[in-house]
This record gives structure tokens, C-alpha cells and sequence, in this order.
């Protein structure tokens, strides 16, 4: 009843993921054009078939390189940039179709180079008919194999009672307890320097009679351990079948056993293995097998066939040499399975990934029970699913792998939540070891690749601190490394960068784009550039992200400085090495949110990838909000060195402060798009507000129901507002005719609104400005810097050092200083000063924009009202100190230009009319008119050649005033002033034509494109978002206009 469940619940499960994988590739093909595509790297267009040619097992293969036209096949030219690898799913497909359309056929790329890339099509596919000439596109396709060959195998599980395997499956599924172990026997371990935990653990797995499994946590010599299990169990005459799920744990295995010189034979497609271990796959050993001669024969008269094929135009003659191709390919498949039987049955070792193990591939001309032993090496790298393909196959198995690190990649949300993600070896550990107790299970604990320090985190954390460091590595440094200096750097093994308060945020984007953080980009840019100083190789470091962007916006700081320096993401290096790793941790926001930063085995992978040295960049206010991440920061914080970003934007390695408030946006070049991206504009109130119209709305509602509720009669809002939200909510409670006002100190400072007067001490009458009435106590006080930015926005009529320094609030601070406080009101206002904030009227038909609230003179003057004594106007009681020392400020500055003939307008723009006047005090410079008009005003009229000899002269000197250099030989005229001046005063900004220069250099840019005029063509080619946009617009368009077309050409023949 088990397996029907699971096999019930894993088929649905991945049904979704097929699911989630085609709407990925769908919703990128509908999408984007087929230029667009192809400038991703994922289409190539315009290709033409170079030649033709017979692969193993009857594939035809097609050679494809760029189309050049009618006699120019031998013509090689580059193709364009493109992400197509050997072993990739293509569709090939006509330039003419549509993306919707269904490819040609499908197939695999067999082999990629700068010209030309082969693609391998099996025999079901119909490519002979193919024409030579036409033009061809080929497209990276969702791979259906797998999905295909899981649900195979999972139906397989389900009728799979009496095979050999029948045992194994109950036991793993519960249904049968776990035998015991049989009895130890003498090993002669070939690998003499195995430690005493893998030695342990070989001889477990080669006792057990159902399942072992071997846990390998990092560093710990897993595959060395996985090597040697094979190497013993075929020295007792187990065939042996070793899997992985990915071809590079394949390769590994196989490189290592073939140091051994076992018989090992490589099963896949010759595309998918590496350059050198080629000799060991099936098709090169039945290549140079005895069969080779009769089946080359054959592949030579299959060549002569197709050759006629191309030449001839009659039909029956193409139909029977369709025939006699179908036949000599019967014959040739026939040959090369006998081939493939013989060398399968006669391997010791079998090396295939999990899904190539299935039963439509080679290893189908074998018994079922033909193997022993399956081998499943990285098995927490795989779905459980796939893992059944190969343990189908035999009565026992080992599985090796790190539950603890990186799980199988699921597209789907859904189907991982639901189960998907767990792994057949997670729940071995669960089911037999945690729950019933069977020994089932060895660890491998002595490690041979980090530090003592950067392992011993991880071992606390994840491995019950069971972890030890081998002699070897324990103490190892960067400054053991040959020709590395011997300094603080290269002398800690760990090292933390903490970007807390220097407001370098990550990019605000939407949540499906990926993470990015500009600044934390340039401290790793900067700590790489250190370390490669003191002698550390490019290719010893590795920059680890946890976001692709993260990577791209690395990248483009430093791949091209440093071409053998690594940068990937957590997935690309789970099982690599290298002596100096640095980490971006990218999240930096105010609420804390670290996304996937949370899943503990990705952080695992990353910090165990470190050999000598670790760096760790982030923003420890934000990631501490999760505990693990928050373990590893004061782990590193104890044990490591500790710098602050605040070092690197000092030095000016940070190019740019990245605060929670920017808005400017960059552009991230990746190798996929162009994204358009913009800092984060971090609002502290709970409303993430982006205009101020949205922020009016908001406030003036939120205002309307606190005037109309008769149940309050004070509002006070938080002091996380910024100045900008304060400035609004004046503006709108001023609108309102609510009483507002700033009170408070730095951090506490907050905006009150009260339907009542707020009750400070206020002014009761109105005095002489030099005699302020003793009651108004401690009433005008500075304005914070908090406050100016209000000030600013709402058209201020006096900045905050002309109030500190204006007589009249000395005075004023000298008279309240003197004069006896109230009782009632000393305790309250001793400590707190009024904030008076000044707001921006907004009535239309205002002549005056005073900082306080007037009412019409026809208004009724109530207690809450009082009449300026100097412009007579009604004011309220809470803004009259204010509006009145503005009166008597203008009042005075009003008569102190009155004496020197100056008119002044009586309100409003105070500030600018005082700058004036104050200029206009200063003895005026003669102008060069004024100074020419006087040179000629004295002398004679009737006196010509005087009158030119002066000009001459004033010409032959420097314009510049106080400049006697001549500059008749060297000198030049002003383009724009056409004055002359020396070389010293030539320039326009010196002289004092920098306006007109700066709006001359405008004129070129936005005429010509480029600053100055013939210094080249501008690029005007539109981003490839728009081009793309542009070419699908066009395309549209031609569409259109030939339906049109051959619309009137059906109405004329009509």
C-alpha cells in the first residue's frame, strides 16, 4: 500500500513540475521575438545545413552553420553569441514559423564551436527531407526526457512484485524490517590513506544485504569513500552499477576509477561527457571494438545512399532509396546493439546518470538482474523518483551523499512544498534511522579542506560538532600560499564586512526579478582587488551570491579585470573548492526580510566552500533576523575580524551611498537582459507612498475623520514620518483649519494636530516689537534641522540662521530669560521648546505666502484670535509669535532700504529682496560698455583717427577686468561675447560666460547627440527592450500590409 501512494502522489507532484517547466519556456518564447530570443542566448536564426552525416544507433546528424546563400557552403563565419552546449534538447524549427508553431523535429546538440554546431536527431525523426537551401532556426527546448522516463519508472514500481529488486523495495518502503549486517571479512583497501571513518564505512556498506548509507558532510572525502566501496566490490566479483544524477558526479567517479585501471564503461551521449574521458563511453569502445569494421561498412553505404538521395528529382527513385536507407540502418542498429551487449555484459563497473539508466536506454540489453550493487553517489542531490530508475535494477544499494546541503532543483513551489523536495536519502534517515533505530547509517568526520575555524561553525550547527580538521588543513592560511605577503589579511581565516548604517540597501525590485546590491558589489570588488595584491591568485577565489543579479552586477566589476576569477551562485559550486571564498548576502532592507537566505543548507554550501580564508559581506541589522544566519554572524564576529563598509565609502571604494531614500536607477547588464532597476525609497510610516498626491489623499482623509470624530480632539502622529510627510500633513491640516504643530527633539520629533488651540504659552496682546509681552514664554526657539526640509518645500520667509541671528529673537530670548515665568505653566514648558512650523499656503488668489494661518478681515474674531499689531491682520492665537517677528523683521528691513531709495514689495520673498538689496550696497563693477563709453566720452568727436587709435588700443588688451596682458599675437575672441581675452582668462567659465557656455554645450548634445560638434556618431539605437518592441511593431506591420495585398490581388482576379 505504500508504494501505490507514493507512486499515486510523486506522479502528480511532477506533473506539476512538468507543468511549471513548460509555462517557463512558453511564457519566454510567447513573449520575446525571435531576435530577442537569440540575443539571449537561446535561439540561434538564419542557419543553413553545412552537411549531413551517421551517428551510433541510426542518429542522423546535421551539421548547421550560419546561412551565407547559393554556393558559399564552405564559407565559415562565427555564430552569433548563444548559450547551446553539447547535450542540450534543441527544436528545429523554419525562419518563416512562428514561435507557437510546432518544431520540424528535436534533437540533441551533439558538438558546439565558434562556426558550426551539430545536432544529432534519432531515427524516428525525418530529417532527409530537409532542403539544403532553405533557412533555419534552432531553439532551446524544456526537456521532456525526463519527465517521460520518471513516470516510467514509477509505473515499473508499481507492478514490480517478483523481480529482483522486490526485496529492497520492501525494505525501503517499511514494509520489511532491515537485515542484519553479515559477518566483517579481511579488506585490503587499496587508497592506503584512508582515515579511520572511511574505512569504517566501506566495510559497513559491504556488509549490509539491502541498504548503506554513507554521510558525507563537506570536505570529508566522500567520493575518495564511494571509489573504494566500487574498487572492493569488484575485486569480490559484484557488477556494479554506479549512478549520480548529474553527468559531472558521473565523470568525477569515472576519472577516479580509471586511475585504478578498472573496466568501466561510460554510458550517455558522447556530448555529455568530458573532452578526455570520451575513450571511456560506449560508443568510442564500440568504435574501436571488433565489430567496427561491418558496421562501418554500412554507415559507408548509408553515405553513398544519401548522397543519391540529394541528386535525384524522380519519386519512385527517392522512394527506393528511402527503402534501402531504412534497411542498411536496420542492419547497422542490429550490428551496434550485438556491439553494445557484449561490452555491457563483459564491464566490471557501469557508470550512467540516473535518468540515462533507464530501461530505454543501452542498458536494456541486459538482464534485469545482471547488477549486484547500485552505486548512487550525490543521492540528496536527487528526486526519489529518479533514484528508483537505477535501484530497479538490484537486490542492494549504497547511497552517498549530504542531506545537509543543496536539495534537487524544483520549479515548482507547489510540488516542493507538497513533498518533492524530500529526498530518498532524507527519508531513509528518518524512516529507518531516527524512527525505528536501524543501523543503517555511517558518517565520515574527519575533514581535509577547511580551516579549523571556518569548519567548526558548520560542525556546531548542522554535524552535532562531530566534525574534526585533519592535521593538513587546520591551521592553513592565504600566507602559506606560494608568493602570497604575510599580513592581517592573509592572515585571518575569517573575516566580516558589516554594511549596517551606511545605508547601502539592496535594489528595490519587484518580487519575481532577482536581488541585487550595489554596494555590497563594490566592497567585493575592492576586498578581491586586496587580496590579488598580496599575491593571491584570481583563480584561488571565489565570489559566492546567493541571487543571479548579485552575480551579474559582481561581475561586471570584475570579470574583465579578472578573467580565471569564479562567480556563481550557491547552486554552481556545491561541490567545488576554493582557498578564498567571499560571500554577498545582497538582503539590506528595514523590515528584515532575507528570503531564501533562511533555507540553511544554501548558507551551508556557500561557507563550507572555503579552504584558508572566508568572507562574509551583509548587513547584520537585517540577516539576524533569521537565528541560523544569526548563529553563523556571531560565530564570525568571535572568532574572525570584524570591518565596517563605513572603512571602504571612506577610502571611496564604494563609488556611491545607497540610502533607504534614493531614487535614481541603474543600469544591470547580465547575460540574459538589460533591467531597468531603481534604489530602494524606504517610507518609515506603514504607507509606502510614491507621489506626493497619493500621500494628500491618504492624510487628508485620515484628517476629515479625525475632525468630524467629536471623540477626539488631539491627533499625533508617528515620528517615523519624514519631513517630506510632515511638510503634507501641515499643508493639509492647514487646509482643514485644524491647529498643527512639530513638537518634540530629534528622533521623538512628531506632528500634533488638535481641533483646539495647543495649549503652550502664547501671546495675549500685541506690543511695541521691542517690548514682547512677558507672558509669551520660551515661545520662539531654533528650528531643528529636522524641520528644514519643510521649510525649504513650503516656500520658507526666513531659514533658520537668519531667525537665530535676527535681533529681534535675541531680544526676545533676552526679555524671556528675564521675565517671571507663569506657575501654572513652568512645570509643563521648562523643558519643551515650541516647534512652530511655518506652511505653504495653498488658496488660490493669495498675493502673500505667510507662515501662519490668516482668516478674512470679515471674519468674526473669536478667543482663539488675535490682530497682528503691525499688518492688522486676524491671526491664530498658536501662529502670532511667529507671523509677528516675521512683521517686524520685514518691517525693519523694509526701512533700512526705504534711506537708500530701494523699494521693496511689502510681503513675500523676503529672503531673495534682502539678498538684493544687500548686493546693491556693494559698489557696482563697470561693465566692459560702460567702461568703453567712458574711454571715448573723452575724446573729440570730430578727432576720427583718435577715436580709432583708442579702440585699437582697448582691443589689444585683455577684456578681463584688471588684465593689462596684450593679446594681439596671443589672445583669442569669446564665441560667445566676442570679447578678447589672454590665454589665462580664455575661458568661459573664468571670464564669466559659463551660463552661456554650459547652454551652448545643451544645444550641441541635444541637436547632434555628442558633447562637441564632429567628435562622432551618437548612439541612437534604441535599448533592446525597445528594439524588440520596435521589430515586432514592424513585423506586425509587414504582416498587415501583405494580407492587404493579397487581398486586392484576390479582388482583382474576381
Amino acid at each position: 500500500m505504500a508504494v501505490e501512494l507514493f507512486v499515486t502522489k510523486t506522479l502528480d507532484l511532477i506533473s506539476k513540475e512538468r507543468d511549471a517547466e513548460i509555462a517557463e519556456t512558453q511564457d519566454l518564447t510567447q513573449r520575446l521575438s525571435a531576435k530577442e530570443l537569440q540575443r539571449r542566448g537561446i535561439c540561434l536564426l538564419k542557419l543553413e545545413i553545412k552537411s549531413r552525416r551517421s551517428g551510433l544507433y541510426g542518429r542522423m546528424v546535421l551539421v548547421f552553420g550560419s546561412q551565407l546563400g547559393p554556393g558559399a557552403k564552405q564559407v565559415k563565419v562565427e555564430l552569433p553569441s548563444h548559450n547551446f552546449t553539447p547535450g542540450d534538447i534543441v527544436g528545429l524549427g523554419l525562419m518563416k514559423s512562428q514561435a507557437t508553431d510546432k518544431p520540424l523535429a528535436t534533437g540533441l546538440v551533439s558538438q558546439v564551436n565558434a562556426c558550426e554546431i551539430c545536432v544529432a536527431f534519432d531515427d524516428s525523426e525525418d530529417v532527409l527531407e530537409l532542403d539544403d537551401d532553405e533557412a533555419y532556426k534552432l531553439t532551446k527546448l524544456a526537456n521532456d526526457v525526463t519527465y517521460r522516463r520518471l513516470k516510467t519508472v514509477l509505473n515499473d514500481l508499481s507492478n514490480s512484485r517478483g523481480g529482483p529488486s522486490q526485496r529492497l523495495i520492501d525494505t525501503l518502503f517499511g514494509l520489511e524490517e532491515v537485515s542484519p549486517s553479515g559477518a566483517e571479512f579481511p579488506i585490503t583497501f587499496v587508497n592506503e590513506n584512508l582515515d579511520e571513518s572511511q574505512k569504517e564505512a566501506v566495510k559497513f556498506a559491504l556488509t549490509q544485504k539491502e541498504v548503506a548509507i554513507i554521510h558525507g558532510p563537506p570536505g570529508t572525502g566522500k567520493t575518495t569513500t564511494v571509489v573504494e566501496l566500487i574498487i572492493q566490490a569488484v575485486k569480490q566479483g559484484l557488477k556494479v552499477l554506479a549512478t549520480a544524477p548529474s553527468n559531472i558526479a558521473v565523470d568525477n567517479l569515472v576519472e577516479r576509477l580509471a586511475l585504478h585501471k578498472q573496466r568501466i564503461v561510460r554510458v550517455g551521449h558522447p556530448a555529455r561527457l568530458l573532452t578526455h574521458l570520451q575513450k571511456y563511453s560506449l560508443d568510442a569502445i564500440i568504435s574501436g571494438s571488433e565489430h567496427t569494421d561491418v558496421v562501418e561498412d554500412v554507415k559507408s553505404d548509408i553515405h553513398k545512399v544519401l548522397n543519391k538521395l540529394k541528386k535525384t528529382k524522380n519519386k519512385g527513385e527517392k522512394r527506393a532509396l528511402r527503402d534501402e536507407m531504412k534497411l542498411l540502418k536496420k542492419e547497422a542498429t542490429q550490428r551496434e546493439e550485438a556491439a553494445t551487449k557484449d561490452i555491457l555484459s563483459r564491464a566490471d563497473v557501469v557508470l550512467v546518470t540516473l535518468t540515462s539508466a533507464s530501461r530505454d536506454g543501452p542498458l536494456k540489453y541486459l538482464k534485469e538482474d545482471h547488477f549486484d550493487l547500485v552505486v548512487i553517489d550525490e543521492c540528496s542531490q536527487a528526486l526519489e523518483a529518479a533514484c528508483w530508475i537505477g535501484l530497479l535494477r538490484a537486490r542492494r544499494c549504497v547511497l552517498a551523499g549530504d542531506h545537509k546541503q543543496l536539495p534537487p532543483t524544483i520549479l515548482s513551489k507547489e510540488a516542493a512544498a507538497a513533498g518533492l523536495e524530500l529526498t530518498l536519502m532524507e527519508r531513509l534517515l528518518k524512516t529507518l534511522s531516527e524512527e525505528k533505530g536501524k543501523d543503517v547509517v555511517r558518517m565520515l568526520t574527519t575533514q581535509y579542506r577547511m580551516h579549523q575555524d571556518i569548519m567548526e561553525w558548520a560542525s556546531q550547527q548542522l554535524y552535532q560538532g562531530t566534525l574534526v580538521a585533519h592535521p593538513s588543513v587546520a591551521s592553513h592560511l592565504l600566507s602559506d600560499l606560494v608568493d602570497v605577503s604575510d599580513d592581517e589579511e592573509t592572515t585571518s581565516p575569517l573575516l566580516i564586512i558589516d554594511t549596517a548604517g551606511c545605508d547601502l540597501y539592496e535594489l528595490d525590485l519587484p518580487e519575481e526579478v532577482s536581488k541585487g546590491n550595489e554596494g555590497e558589489a563594490d566592497i567585493v570588488a575592492s576586498h578581491v582587488d586586496d587580496l590579488v595584491k598580496r599575491g593571491v591568485k584570481p583563480a584561488d577565489i571565489a565570489v559566492i551570491a546567493p541571487y543571479n543579479l548579485q552575480v551579474d552586477l559582481i561581475r561586471l566589476r570584475l570579470s574583465s579585470k579578472y578573467p580565471s576569477l569564479e562567480v556563481k551562485s550557491v547552486d554552481g559550486f556545491q561541490g567545488r573548492e576554493k582557498e578564498a571564498v567571499i560571500i554577498s548576502m545582497v538582503r539590506s532592507n528595514p523590515t528584515g526580510e532575507v528570503g531564501f537566505l533562511a533555507e540553511k543548507r544554501r548558507i551551508n554550501v556557500a561557507v563550507t566552500r572555503a579552504r584558508r580564508h572566508l568572507t562574509v559581506v551583509c548587513d547584520t541589522e537585517t540577516v539576524c533576523h533569521d537565528n541560523f544566519i544569526k548563529s553563523l554572524v556571531d560565530y564570525m564576529t568571535e572568532k574572525g575580524d570584524v570591518q565596517s563598509a563605513h572603512q571602504y565609502i571612506q577610502d571611496g571604494k564604494v563609488h556611491q551611498t545607497f540610502s533607504k531614500n534614493a531614487t535614481d536607477t541603474h543600469k544591470v547588464v547580465s547575460r540574459s537582459e538589460e533591467k531597468q532597476v531603481a534604489h530602494k525609497k524606504h517610507v518609515s510610516s506603514q504607507h509606502s507612498l510614491q507621489s506626493k498626491e497619493e500621500k494628500l489623499i491618504v492624510y487628508r482623509k485620515q484628517l476629515e475623520a479625525f475632525k468630524d470624530d467629536s471623540t477626539q480632539s488631539v491627533l499625533d502622529f508617528p515620528v517615523t514620518l519624514t519631513s517630506h510627510d510632515r511638510m503634507v500633513i501641515h499643508e493639509v491640516a492647514e487646509q482643514l483649519s485644524l491647529y498643527h504643530a512639530s513638537i518634540g527633539e530629534e528622533k521623538n520629533r512628531h506632528i500634533r494636530v488638535s481641533k483646539m488651540k495647543i495649549d503652550l504659552p502664547l501671546s495675549n496682546s500685541c506690543e511695541d516689537n521691542d517690548h514682547i509681552d512677558k507672558n509669551r514664554t520660551e515661545q520662539v526657539a531654533e528650528i531643528t534641522p529636522a524641520d528644514q526640509l519643510e521649510l525649504s518645500s513650503t516656500k520658507e520667509l526666513a531659514d533658520e540662521k537668519d531667525l537665530k541671528s535676527s535681533p529681534d529673537v535675541q531680544d526676545i530670548s533676552n526679555k524671556v530669560e528675564k521675565q517671571p515665568k507663569n506657575p501654572d505653566t513652568e512645570s509643563t514648558n521648562k523643558k519643551q521648546k515650541l516647534k512652530v512650523k511655518i506652511n505653504k499656503q495653498t488658496e488660490k488668489g493669495r498675493q502673500s505666502q505667510n507662515s501662519v494661518t490668516e482668516l478674512p478681515d470679515n471674519c468674526a474674531i473669536d478667543d482663539d484670535i488675535k490682530q497682528c499689531c503691525h499688518c492688522q491682520k486676524n491671526i491664530r492665537i498658536a501662529n502670532l509669535a511667529l507671523h509677528e517677528l516675521h512683521c517686524s523683521r520685514l518691517k525693519k528691513t523694509k526701512d533700512i532700504n526705504a534711506e537708500g531709495g530701494e523699494k521693496i514689495p511689502e510681503q513675500g520673498g523676503a529672503k531673495k529682496k534682502e539678498v538684493k538689496a544687500t548686493e546693491k550696497k556693494k559698489p557696482a563693477m563697470k561693465s566692459q560698455t560702460h567702461k568703453v563709453a567712458e574711454v571715448l566720452g573723452k575724446i573729440d568727436p570730430n578727432d576720427f583717427e583718435g577715436l580709432i587709435a583708442s579702440i585699437t588700443e582697448l582691443d589689444s588688451k585683455c577684456a578681463f577686468r584688471k588684465c593689462k596682458t596684450l593679446t594681439n599675437t596671443l589672445g583669442r575672441n569669446c564665441e560667445h561675447c566676442t570679447r578678447r581675452f589672454c590665454l589665462t582668462h580664455l575661458m568661459p567659465e573664468v571670464h564669466g560666460c559659463g551660463d552661456a557656455a554650459k547652454e551652448a554645450a545643451r544645444r550641441v548634445i541635444s541637436r547632434e547627440g555628442v558633447l562637441h560638434s564632429g567628435s562622432g556618431v551618437p548612439n541612437k539605437k534604441p535599448n533592446s527592450a525597445r528594439r524588440a518592441q520596435l521589430e515586432l511593431k514592424l513585423e506586425k506591420k509587414i504582416g498587415d500590409l501583405t494580407n492587404k495585398r493579397s487581398k486586392n490581388t484576390e479582388k482583382k482576379k474576381s
